[in-house]
């Protein structure tokens, strides 16, 4: 699910960083200034008060502004500028920041690669683009024109697993300028797919979008539909060996090794729940909780929540036969996932709580 202060969190670091510099506290305004910034996003969750979630900021910074903060100060630093975020979100209810931390900035770090430098431009916030659909993974795929078809096929069979694809000119609405709505994507991608055909390389754009990936650390993944390898500086990236023709085979391929770069198995969960609970149909039902059973091993008390919810509000879930014969695969997979008991009326899906016998209480 998309959380509101990952996408605040930029507007607040601008305020933090002038904050600091009005006061005349250089060091911590230069720290703000030249730090990468990632959020460990739903790293708590409280059940006070309908629900709450945690997330945890790092703060990634050059070797120079890290010895800024005396190591028996970094505790007090990271909880001052903690309190400072929180006081800027009091608005929103059900969210907060468990903590801050300071890393040295590594590029070998799987949470470093994917954070973002500190700017007075906040990004583009993904969730106001109409072709990101909200909670799922956001690929750019970048392909030559005349394969915009087959590219278009991917892009449907990876919805399946709970992903997002931007296909130029597919994805943008008439009257929009599509240079703009090309580098929004570029902006907002979490993985590109290079459409790797025999003629790949001479496309400028392809250049330029591939290029645009790697000055942003963006993961790629090549499907090769041909003989040629990756080019240039991607030639070292192993390419997925696909068919024009088979997209889903195509798409079967391609979403383990999504899963794999984008380096978080909280978010991988999240866009395999985030498909299920959005199945259209009674076979999409079976076969995206069949992805879901495999891909996710426990359920925090949102996650659970979504379930239940989809349950009763989607009758492609609740009338499926597949979930909800004598095999009783969806409440066995929610309580191997919890470690609770469930049970089902109709469409509602309750857990099932353990009265306490009076005669073996001892007292």
């Amino acid at each position: 699910m998309p959380y509101v202060l990952t996408e605040k969190l930029p507007q607040y670091l601008v305020r933090l960083q002038v904050a600091f510099e009005k006061k005349g506290q250089a060091d911590l305004s230069e720290i703000i200034a030249t730090c990468h910034y990632f959020v460990r996003e739903a790293d708590s969750y409280d059940n006070w008060n309908g629900g709450q979630w945690g997330h945890a900021v790092v703060l990634f910074l050059p070797l120079d502004q890290l010895a800024k903060i005396d190591i028996e100060d970094q505790e007090e630093v990271s909880n001052d500028i903690r309190e400072r975020l929180n006081k800027m979100c009091k608005a929103i209810d059900d969210e907060w920041f468990t903590s801050v931390s300071f890393e040295l900035f590594d590029e070998n770090d799987a949470e470093c690669k994917q954070s973002r430098p500190f700017s007075q431009n906040p990004p583009v916030n993904p969730d106001t683009l109409d072709f990101w659909k909200p909670g799922t993974a956001r690929i750019f795929i970048s392909h030559r024109d005349k394969h915009k078809k087959a590219a278009r096929d991917l892009s449907e069979a990876l919805e399946e697993y709970g992903v997002s694809c931007f296909v130029a000119h597919d994805t943008i609405k008439p009257l929009s300028e599509w240079r703009h709505e090309i580098m929004k994507g570029l902006q907002t991608m979490e993985v590109m797919v290079i459409f790797l055909t025999e003629d790949f390389e001479d496309s400028m754009w392809c250049h330029q979008e591939v290029g645009f990936a790697l000055g942003k650390g963006i993961p790629i993944i090549s499907l090769k539909l041909g003989a040629k390898d990756p080019p240039g500086f991607i030639n070292h990236v192993q390419a997925f060996k696909g068919k024009v023709d088979d997209p889903f085979a195509a798409a079967k391929g391609l979403f383990p090794l999504i899963g794999k770069v984008l380096h978080r198995q909280e978010r991988l969960q999240e866009i395999l729940i985030t498909s299920f609970v959005e199945a259209p149909s009674w076979v999409d039902a079976k076969a995206r909780f069949i992805r879901m059973k495999d891909g996710v091993e426990k359920l925090n008390d949102g996650q659970l929540e979504r379930i239940i919810k989809a349950y009763k509000v989607n009758p492609q879930l609740s009338g499926s036969i597949y979930l909800d014969n004598q095999a009783r695969r969806l409440l066995n997979f929610l309580e191997k996932a919890t470690g609770k008991r469930f049970e089902k009326d109709g469409k509602i899906i309750k857990e099932v709580v353990e009265e306490l016998d009076d005669e073996a209480i001892p007292f």
